[in-house]
């Protein structure tokens, strides 16, 4: 569907703007569980070889213990590395960047030229480009009903003032 009115297109872009934002958060939550996890396992780590050395413990299990433990952290590194977390988390905020510039430019606008509608476009298929299909549709159904939550306690604010 292809909008060409203003408000319709001011519309679109909060929504889509919103979408990477949720996919952003989504990614961050993530990549913060799995930082949190390295951070506790390292810790852990740490206290029981420093509690090895001060009580002096020899069993072979004991020794192993600290080996294991930094076997996981670097699992989890490289899980982290593997999934991309960070490049993936540049290229939402790079795409959210774009469509705030656009959604800006339409709210300044008066009308709907050539170059708007050329510049919406894009921030269109940089959104198309940003996520999956399936993740936008998770992220984009999130939005839409976000918004329309937010319209409807607006209409109320307003109805009480």
């Amino acid at each position: 569907m292809e909008n060409r009115s203003l408000p319709k297109i001011r519309a679109d872009l909060k929504a889509k703007r919103d979408t990477l934002g949720l996919a952003h958060e989504d990614l961050k939550i993530s990549c913060d569980y799995y930082n949190k996890l390295i951070i506790f396992i390292s810790l852990a780590s740490s206290l029981f070889e420093s509690a090895k050395l001060t009580l002096g413990w020899e069993q072979q299990s004991i020794t192993l213990l600290p080996i294991f433990l930094s076997s996981i952290v670097a699992g989890i590194s490289s899980f982290i590395k593997f999934k991309n977390y960070s490049e993936r988390q540049e290229i939402l905020i790079q795409a959210s960047v774009i469509l705030t510039a656009t959604l800006g430019r339409a709210r300044n606008a008066n009308e709907v030229d050539e170059s708007l509608l050329q510049e919406y476009h894009t921030a269109l298929e940089l959104l198309e480009t940003s996520l999956y299909p399936d993740v936008r549709k998770k992220f984009l159904k999130q939005s839409q009903k976000n918004l329309v939550s937010i319209i409807e306690s607006e209409q109320k604010y307003f109805d009480v003032v």
